[in-house]
């Protein structure tokens, strides 16, 4: 008999004891946890005080950490972004971020709408959408990869007529380190855009891809004081095309930026279908029509895809040895 109460009373012990540590390892958690979100907010709003020392101004209202028990993350009851060199601002709804409290450099998020746009020369903006998702691999410095989708795109005059001007069924950007270079990609789908904006041409619904890569990118992004000019890269691919059809036109070569905003480029592009391209192009820039039907006129003759060298010199640019027009230098 005593040696079964020894036995219960051992058995209780342990109980006992495995209870006091499972209390004391959430204290201990949850201790860690709140040190964890108090850093992230400090941190957070410090970040925005090092960003807003030059003419970018970043502003997160009421940067809140979440995410307790499991995960942890950012709130923001709105975000926003200014630059006063280039006149630019956006002002969006409320900011949401998420990670796995054992992988907090892997994050995702979501950004509601609407979200207020200006820019120089252009009338202000709003922008809508069903849902933007966004994700990002973080380090120490800059993140590695940065990532966001938006479903349902609207963009409408933020006036009082309320015109909507744009339309897209997703918008996608991507952006990632690649060595000491940074690659970007813009994907749309399904872009249709206001008469308006077309001196009343009526274009089809479009499909369109951009994807470049900006030599010492890196170097850059962590100066955003640094302007494009004095800058190179290369267009992987510029691709934009008529939904749902093979026509479409894309391009591919190496670009530079001069000290004085002007742009070197050696271009190759590639025409599917070119009579539809040309239709299309006439339409959207009638005072060329002459221009673009002379360029055109021997395509077809080329097959339905065929390639030709464009060259932008200083600015000027070039279909052969014809001149197209003139691209404003980059500030």
């Amino acid at each position: 008999m005593p040696s079964r109460k020894r036995t219960k009373r051992n058995t209780s012990r342990r109980f006992l004891l495995f209870a006091l540590f499972i209390v004391l390892a959430i204290l201990v958690y949850t201790g860690g946890w709140f040190y964890a979100a108090d850093t992230l907010e400090r941190r957070t709003i410090t970040a925005i005080e090092d960003i807003n020392l030059g003419q970018q101004n970043v502003n997160c209202e009421e940067p809140t950490a979440r995410g307790y028990p499991f995960r942890i993350g950012l709130f923001c009851r709105s975000v926003s972004f200014e630059n006063a060199e280039t006149g630019v601002s956006v002002n969006a709804g409320a900011f949401r971020s998420a990670a796995q409290v054992y992988q907090p450099m892997r994050t995702v998020g979501e950004l509601d709408s609407p979200a207020k746009i200006t820019a120089p020369h252009f009338p202000p903006v709003e922008a809508n959408w069903d849902n933007m998702r966004l994700s990002a691999r973080l380090t120490t410095r800059l993140p590695e990869r940065v990532s966001s989708e938006a479903t349902n795109v609207v963009l409408t005059l933020d006036d009082d007529t309320r015109q909507p001007i744009a339309r897209a069924d997703s918008i996608q950007t991507h952006t990632r380190q690649n060595g000491a270079n940074v690659d970007f990609a813009f994907i749309a789908q399904k872009l249709s855009l206001d008469p308006a904006l077309t001196s009343g041409a009526t274009i089809p619904a479009l499909d369109g891809e951009v994807l470049l890569s900006l030599d010492d990118g890196v170097a850059l992004l962590a100066n955003a004081r640094n302007g494009l000019r004095g800058r190179s890269g290369n267009v992987q691919n510029l691709r934009l095309s008529v939904a749902g059809t093979e026509a479409g036109l894309s391009l591919q070569g190496p670009i530079r930026i001069a000290e004085n905003g002007l742009i070197d480029a050696e271009l190759r592009v590639t025409v599917n279908e070119p009579q539809t391209i040309a239709r299309l192009a006439g339409d959207l820039f009638p005072a060329q029509r002459d221009q673009i039907a002379g360029i055109t006129s021997g395509l077809a003759n080329l097959g339905k895809a065929p390639t030709l060298p464009v060259n932008i010199r200083q600015g000027r640019v070039f279909v052969g040895f014809i001149p197209l027009g003139r691209v404003p230098p980059v500030r």
